[in-house]
């Protein structure tokens, strides 16, 4: 099988999608769904814990689960930054794509909602936050005609329509078996 290429953000995210859907998640699943190794995978793990998701490792199953108690965001561990700007963006960035992962599928109006939970940030970083989730299978798309393929037909046009995907291996990061 040929490897398919994504990048890290869109594995840590893939894998977070896993811990979201699966009660047990083992480097095996992980390696037989997307290009890495253990030690890759171990530092992607490492890194969601570090901006706060509540990934432990259990010995007894071999595979890492996600402490849940109902609200997933409110879940969250103590973070802990590191000190370079460049990497605090990217824990930011991390933190923003997991809470939209979490949260936004519910949204009525996708453009207003994350205005409200991010605010201060740029319509271009709202457009390039999309963009991340679109590319792993999480869409969020912009109806612009009617010929869109977007929501309902009668949706209305120019503004912005969410479709998760429901399915644990539905992201188009996944290897296809």
């Amino acid at each position: 099988m040929a490897e398919k290429k994504i990048n890290k953000t869109e594995r840590i995210l893939s894998i977070y999608h896993l811990l979201i859907y699966c009660e047990e998640v083992s480097f095996k699943e992980m390696t037989d769904l997307m290009p890495g190794s253990e030690k890759t995978f171990s530092r992607d793990i490492e890194l969601l814990r570090n901006t706060g998701v509540p990934v432990y490792y259990s010995k007894k199953k071999k595979a890492f689960i996600l402490k849940k108690t109902g609200d997933i965001s409110s879940d969250r561990i103590e973070m802990r930054f590191p000190e370079e700007k460049t990497k605090i963006l990217y824990f930011e960035k991390i933190i923003r794509l997991t809470k939209m992962m979490c949260e936004m599928d519910s949204a009525e109006e996708p453009e207003k909602w994350y205005a409200e939970m991010f605010p201060g940030l740029s319509k271009r970083t709202m457009e390039r936050d999309f963009a991340v989730l679109n590319a792993i299978g999480y869409k969020i798309r912009y109806k612009r005609s009617e010929d869109d393929d977007i929501g309902d037909y009668d949706s209305p046009l120019n503004k912005y329509y969410c479709e998760w995907p429901y399915n644990t291996y539905g992201l188009e990061t996944f290897y296809y078996f």
